[in-house]
């Protein structure tokens, strides 16, 4: 998919809200080659339906829990989207919602606690403002403004966007042809560009930030976010998963819903990477090397792992009400710097890296602390 296409992807969030769409019959044939009968493999799903992770048939071949490898109890530690559902419903206090769901109040939240997050060039939604950033208030003045060479690069996203829908990223404008050059070498004119940023939640204009030279050394220019799970315990945060979400090719972001993109488990300790896959159910592939690059993965120990756990836990604390947290952390050149919460977030992103679910005694006392009763 192409970085102009991405404009328009608004018409994506109820699929990816929802229960994962795959092929059903292709998924099933592979699931059968594994040795066990058509009639086996739907009796467990439905066992597993029935459990605490209620997943759907959908999600027993997404998570490729026909394979042989893995016992019940396993399969039983999955979670499905209805169960996360109800899970951060009973976790999370609906109050705290739009502290994490709108980037204009998050970002003012970050900053009057004093912790690190991208550079904030502007926002155009109306009405609405941040320290040191410009309020563009129409299409006419937005494009004028990405006429200036001085901004890029450049990453806009909707104040209100979920999974990196209708983000773009832009490198430079070129003066000769007029045109915003965006990362992959696609164009689009700033008049273009400012029509499809209109709206009424408006977008967040960042500075484009740079990887950590190690990062950036061996695997490209691309920045990496990681997404740390975070459980808000009744007397301190604890990290419980923790992942890379790598962006590989053109993609313009790093989520795991764009072809190519990888998603790597974590040493939640030592930052090291364990696992790396790509794709699910019948095309999951485990991966050993960046695809862009050739360099090795697995094995990696992330930079500036401490000083990543260090911050994810002081930034839980501003937003006690949020008890289940998934922090976006990007490593960049100067240091982990917080890109979002998520309310909760997607459980997926964790089962796909580890290859195991997250309702395991950790995850389960949580729940039971947050008077969860699923």
């Amino acid at each position: 998919m192409n970085q102009i296409a991405t404009v328009s992807e608004m018409g994506m969030l109820p699929a990816l809200q929802g229960t994962p769409s795959l092929d059903i019959n292709k998924n099933t044939m592979m699931a059968m080659r594994d040795g066990r009968p058509g009639i086996a493999l739907l009796i467990e799903a439905v066992r597993l339906m029935r459990g605490a992770g209620k997943l759907s048939v959908p999600e027993y071949l997404y998570y490729r829990l026909w394979e042989r490898s893995l016992s019940l109890e396993d399969k039983r530690a999955f979670v499905g989207k209805k169960a996360q559902h109800l899970m951060h419903l009973a976790c999370n206090d609906r109050h705290w919602y739009q502290t994490a769901a709108d980037k204009i109040l998050f970002q003012t939240i970050m900053n009057g606690a004093g912790l690190p997050v991208p550079e904030t060039l502007a926002v155009t939604q109306s009405m609405r403002w941040l320290p040191q950033a410009l309020a563009l208030s129409g299409a006419e003045e937005l494009a004028a403004w990405l006429r200036n060479p001085t901004i890029y690069p450049l990453f806009a996203k909707p104040a209100a966007g979920k999974y990196s829908l209708n983000v773009l990223s832009i490198d430079r404008f070129d003066p000769d042809s007029g045109q915003l050059v965006l990362l992959g070498g696609e164009t689009i004119s700033p008049t273009q560009a400012a029509e499809q940023m209109r709206g009424r939640n408006g977008y967040v204009l960042q500075r484009r930030m740079n990887p950590h030279p190690r990062l950036a050394e061996n695997f490209g220019p691309r920045l990496w976010s990681m997404r740390v799970l975070v459980l808000v315990r009744p007397d301190r945060p604890v990290i419980h998963r923790a992942l890379a979400k790598i962006a590989t090719g053109a993609n313009p972001a790093d989520n795991y819903w764009r072809p190519g993109n990888m998603v790597a488990a974590l040493d939640t300790m030592t930052g090291q990477i364990k696992r790396v896959v790509r794709g699910v159910g019948a095309d999951l592939t485990v991966c050993t090397t960046h695809p862009d690059t050739g360099a090795a993965l697995v094995g990696t120990a992330l930079p500036d792992w401490i000083s990543l756990r260090n911050l994810v836990t002081k930034a839980a604390c501003v937003f006690p009400g949020i008890r289940t947290q998934s922090w976006d952390i990007a490593l960049t050149d100067r240091g982990p710097v917080c890109l979002e919460v998520n309310y909760g977030g997607d459980l997926n992103l964790a089962q796909l890296a580890e290859g195991r679910g997250v309702l395991d005694e950790a995850y389960r006392s949580h729940l039971s602390e947050c008077g969860y009763r699923g």
